[in-house]
């Protein structure tokens, strides 16, 4: 009787690894910029859904900002409608409970063409509009920015948008990221499909 279930237990653990083998990719970027708004239309949306099951992404909203006073303001590179707008985005990915759902909002949001105070794509991603206003403007979404700040200084951004993969920066790979995200991906994990 115990053998029948080893094969079941063996194919459960080997679906796990696989699973358990995707590349971790942390995006830091900022609401309004260029080169934020240019890798997500050029690089991520038009290669996600070869490489959605290779990849768990996390975005980080904040690029150079920076806190003052603990939180009681924010000043961002692009000024204040991008600190607003990186609220925003911290509020919207908070909500969103998967992968797929978060890459459609954030291809939605960094586009040349979208709303750039962030309602619009806040509304066509499906989450709960009020308690996202109410976020933004509370204290949730104070401490989630706080957050995006402490993780944001745990790399040497010098360039946004900037790339951690499997929790380690690396600046060559970094570099490749932003000007081929799947050749990156590649270097990391030679593994994923249309590797060579």
């Amino acid at each position: 009787m115990f053998l029948r279930f080893v094969p079941i237990l063996v194919l459960a653990l080997v679906a796990a690894t696989v699973v358990d083998a995707r590349v971790k990719v942390t995006v830091f970027y900022e609401h309004l910029c260029p080169d934020s708004i240019r890798w997500i239309s050029n690089q991520l949306a038009p290669n996600y859904n070869a490489l959605r099951n290779h990849i768990d992404l996390e975005f980080i909203p904040f690029g150079k900002a920076r806190s003052i006073n603990g939180g009681q303001s924010f000043e961002c590179q692009h000024g204040p409608l991008e600190c607003e707008g990186n609220r925003i985005q911290s509020c919207v990915l908070n909500q969103l409970p998967d992968q797929d759902r978060q890459v459609s909002y954030v291809s939605c949001q960094m586009s040349f063409d979208a709303d750039p105070r962030g309602w619009e794509c806040t509304f066509r991603s499906g989450v709960d509009l009020v308690a996202t206003q109410n976020c933004v403007e509370g204290v949730q979404g104070v401490q989630l920015q706080l957050e995006a700040e402490r993780r944001t200084q745990q790399i040497p951004l010098t360039f946004v948008p900037s790339f951690a993969f499997n929790d380690q920066f690396d600046q060559e790979l970094n570099q490749l990221a932003f000007q081929d995200f799947p050749a990156a991906l590649c270097r990391v994990d030679s593994s994923i499909a249309g590797c060579q």
